[in-house]
């Protein structure tokens, strides 16, 4: 097990991740628009998020985003457009040192959607956590309905561990299955 340091770990919540089309810059409480709380509380976007069981608020965000600077190892960053500058998203991942890492994203701006936003944006994430900060092994789950999610992690080479059954009220008011995904280090590698 890999320990980083407290200041290390500043270093690293500052750091911006660059992609060929979007880049990632770490996602902090001036960062929080109007926009991206319509986001967090629009239906479409929030189908297969958690948050769409209680409305969302500038209070609730803030309290949220301020989590990942407390003395845990998470990790948040906005996703944005290199040529415009334009904010689409967040991705963000949870590392336990003692097991894995979970990842999370959500691409808020509908326009982006089937862009291959989320793709570049977990792969940047992915090639942080295994090369900067040694992890061994990162983790993520779909709805089973999510069809974009299911395609971006097969695509990066993520292989589904597990399907719990009916575990989530799904979007539809009915239960629905959670795939589990995960990829590790040496797989990433041999990519």
């Amino acid at each position: 097990m890999i320990k980083i340091k407290h200041m290390d770990r500043v270093f690293l919540k500052n750091k911006e991740l660059i992609g060929s089309k979007y880049f990632l810059k770490p996602f902090v409480e001036a960062n929080i628009s109007e926009e991206y709380i319509r986001w967090l509380n629009d239906p479409k976007v929030n189908s297969y998020l958690e948050v769409r069981h209680e409305k969302q608020t500038n209070k609730s965000v803030k309290n949220y985003i301020n989590s990942f600077y407390d003395v845990s190892e998470k990790y948040i960053w906005g996703i944005y457009v290199i040529d415009k500058k334009k904010h689409i998203g967040t991705v963000n991942i949870s590392i336990d040192r003692y097991n894995s890492a979970e990842i999370g994203l959500m691409i808020g701006d509908k326009s982006y959607w089937g862009k291959l936003a989320s793709d570049e944006a977990i792969k940047m994430v992915v090639d942080f956590a295994f090369k900067t900060l040694k992890i061994n092994r990162i983790t993520g789950g779909t709805y089973a309905e999510n069809i974009g999610m299911i395609f971006t992690f097969k695509s990066l080479g993520f292989r589904r561990e597990a399907v719990l059954k009916e575990s989530v009220i799904g979007r539809n008011g009915k239960y629905s299955d959670i795939y589990r995904w995960a990829i590790l280090a040496h797989e990433w590698r041999n990519k």
